[in-house]
């Protein structure tokens, strides 16, 4: 086994044997939800899309959740859904659980 105390740290340019700097990559994540507080409310939606500085699109991310279990709307929130119902069904197709969602959302 080695010693990773031998290796140097990696930097920008040595990451993945690339001599280039690393450019940077700038997301843009917008979330629904039945209230305030993750837990005791359900997050609804989430979608991101990430860019590069010349604000290139490199990829996109969405998915609706299915409500957790032991949570509960809240008031006010659910009086701003039930304003925007057109709005609140677009999230309630194609559900799926947080857990698959969230892994999907970080490969």
């Amino acid at each position: 086994m080695s010693n990773q105390q031998d290796k140097p740290a990696p930097t920008d340019k040595t990451l993945n044997n690339d001599t280039s700097p690393t450019k940077e990559i700038y997301v843009s994540t917008d979330i629904e939800a039945d209230g305030p507080i993750p837990g005791p409310h359900s997050m609804l939606s989430i979608g991101s899309a990430a860019y590069l500085e010349d604000k290139t699109l490199l990829a996109t991310f969405s998915a609706n959740l299915e409500l957790l279990p032991e949570a509960s709307a809240h008031p006010q929130t659910t009086e701003w859904w039930d304003r925007n119902r057109r709005a609140y069904r677009k999230t309630r197709v194609n559900m799926e659980s947080p857990e698959v969602a969230m892994k999907r959302y970080v490969e």
